[in-house]
């Protein structure tokens, strides 16, 4: 079973298991050097994908952070319990599960396929998050009225721009913050959707 869906089953049917699940520390600190303001997205996230012929699913809430070229992504189980902490610099990414050696590669979607049965694409995640192309990529995009993204095709993948946050009246479309944003990579061999609902900004 996946491991994912295995945690959060054992977390939720019997308590006495809480103290084993528990939260993960990364192994992998940000690369200094970085001079731009950290900023912070959480939510819920939703991935339904193939694994062995099988359909699976998994969900629960994420924490995005990033500091210029620095993320760090959280996923965690619908109990508050960290599962997984990816975090992606400059000179590398890391996986961090619990009860498990830290795995590292120079970028971490593979990372998250072959321990999770499912990946978030990180790199461009950096830009969809804000409403934009991920730059140095080819990419077709549509936009709505109010010249907001509505769809993007970007890296194989597609990105729907289903619903955006309020912005302040008078502001320009491209500081607008998406609410929700629905992923789907494309091609048959490994399907795989992603939903983000993305938490209201909040002041720093």
């Amino acid at each position: 079973m996946l491991r994912l869906r295995r945690l959060a089953l054992l977390c939720a049917t019997a308590p006495l298991w809480l103290a084993g699940c528990a939260s993960v520390v990364p192994s992998r600190s940000f690369d200094a050097g970085e001079t731009a303001r950290a900023e912070l997205y959480s939510g819920r996230f939703a991935a339904n994908y193939v694994r062995y012929g099988r359909n699976e699913g998994v969900q629960g809430s994420f924490r995005w952070e990033e500091q210029g070229r620095n993320v760090r992504l959280d996923l965690v189980s619908p109990l508050g319990q960290t599962l997984a902490v990816v975090t992606s610099t400059p000179s590398g990414a890391t996986l961090d599960l619990p009860n498990e050696p830290p795995r590292n590669a120079p970028e971490v979607d593979s990372l998250m396929e072959q321990a999770l049965g499912f990946s978030l694409p990180v790199a461009g995640m950096r830009d969809w998050l804000h409403g934009r192309p991920a730059s140095g990529a080819p990419s077709k995009s549509t936009r709505d009225a109010n010249g907001r993204l509505d769809t993007l095709m970007q890296s194989g993948w597609t990105v729907r721009y289903v619903d955006w946050q309020e912005s302040p009246e008078g502001a320009a479309p491209a500081t607008a913050r998406p609410r929700r944003v629905d992923m789907a990579r494309d091609g048959a061999d490994s399907p795989l959707s992603v939903r983000l609902v993305i938490d209201p900004e909040t002041k720093q």
